[in-house]
């Protein structure tokens, strides 16, 4: 359990900068907010020391909003540069606003430069200002304007292209191999007819999940079977629409390659390639209690030398079915069956929402119960029973 309480600290401090001891970040807005608007955030200090600390505000901030592939720098002006003696324990929260470049729309990413060129991110949602809006004017600065970083103006990687994929989690039980985890992302190579008026997203995109059993209780540690998973698929997504009276919503669907391994040697080799089709829909209301369901069918190609009767245990199609109330708790069921309905595999996610607004830190409680075959590509033909719990930072549905 040592190892899992390590990896939840070290997730956890990803979400925050420490500058000379004090904690740290950005609270986005929560309303909509147009292009050409004033744009309000909150800056907060956090004291979790056991001595009082003084913090001077900067009375500018240089950053950069980006959303879909474009980058704006602009400047954060606070209402007035102040020095806050901050107690054990207690935090401060500065108010700054900049303004929205025009014709930024969808998700927008924030980034402020922080202590040693770590950057602080915060996450919201702009509309596209209506046709003829005058931009307001940006608020005049006082005293000597400071120069913006160019670092802040130079994008570093295309990290805004990635998207989720699979789950990522971290799992502990007192089976062996006692830990699961599995990482996962996709990256999208070319949009293919997008219109700005049309909410579905089309896309080439290139995924890669990986999943490894981790034996952490033996000796030295040791992994007991990875699995790797690049694929190549076509995307059409439609997000659900925030307000909608229909019962029944198509969310889209995903057609392509995957190619799976173990890259393992001898007995314990394991591979194939799969031509899939994965179609998802909605039953009710994002934001209320609603029914996801998303089969998955698949067809082997390139044969299965390394694990021959596979099908036998896998089958042809996989279905997910997720039972949530907007953003918070989620059931999720994921069953395959075999080829003769005879190999029956269930796993069940519950994943609960854990969130700290001080910290601007979110998380999933995940417990994770699996029964069937094949939890493992290694060891697809056994039979495993396994309750583990742990932390998700991105859940499957």
């Amino acid at each position: 359990m040592r190892h899992f309480l390590l990896l939840a600290c070290l997730v956890s401090s990803v979400y925050a900068v420490r500058a000379e001891g004090l904690v740290t970040t950005l609270v986005p807005p929560t309303d909509h907010i147009a292009s050409g608007d004033t744009v309000e955030v909150a800056f907060v200090v956090f004291n979790p020391t056991t001595a009082a600390m003084r913090y001077n505000a900067p009375a500018r901030l240089a950053a950069q909003v980006i959303a879909d592939e474009t980058s704006h720098v602009v400047e954060l002006q606070a209402d007035q540069g102040e020095s806050s003696l901050i107690t054990p324990g207690a935090f401060v929260r500065y108010r700054y606003t900049f303004l929205m470049p025009r014709a930024v729309s969808g998700r927008v990413y924030l980034e402020v430069m922080g202590a040693d060129a770590v950057p602080l991110r915060a996450v919201f949602l702009a509309k596209a200002a209506p046709t003829g809006t005058p931009t307001m004017p940006k608020p005049p600065a006082t005293g000597m304007e400071e120069p913006v970083p160019a670092i802040a103006a130079v994008d570093r990687s295309f990290w805004h292209r990635f998207g989720a994929h699979e789950a990522i989690y971290f799992v502990y039980g007192g089976e062996a191999p006692a830990a699961k985890f599995q990482l996962s992302f996709k990256y999208r190579l070319h949009r293919l007819g997008f219109e700005e008026d049309d909410r579905t997203v089309r896309a080439l995109q290139f995924g890669y999940t990986q999943r490894s059993l981790w034996d952490l209780n033996g000796n030295s540690s040791p992994f007991y079977d990875t699995s790797y998973m690049p694929s190549l698929f076509f995307e059409s997504f439609a997000p659900p629409p925030e307000k909608t009276d229909a019962r029944l919503t198509w969310l889209g669907y995903q057609t392509g390659f995957q190619h799976e391994s173990n890259g393992g040697a001898g007995a314990d080799s394991r591979s194939l390639n799969t031509l899939f089709y994965r179609r998802g829909l909605m039953l009710g209301r994002a934001e209320h209690w609603h029914l996801i369901f998303s089969p998955k069918f698949m067809v082997y190609v390139g044969g299965l030398s390394d694990n021959p009767d596979l099908d036998d245990y896998r089958g042809y199609a996989e279905w997910m079915v997720a039972l949530g109330k907007g953003n918070g708790p989620t059931l999720t069921y994921t069953g395959r069956s075999g080829k003769s309905f005879g190999h029956f595999s269930a796993q069940f996610d519950l994943t609960i929402p854990v969130r700290s607004q001080l910290l601007d830190f979110e998380t999933y409680l995940m417990l994770q119960y699996f029964n069937g075959y094949g939890e493992s590509l290694r060891s697809y033909d056994r039979h495993s029973e396994t309750l583990r719990v742990g932390i998700s930072l991105v859940r499957l549905r």
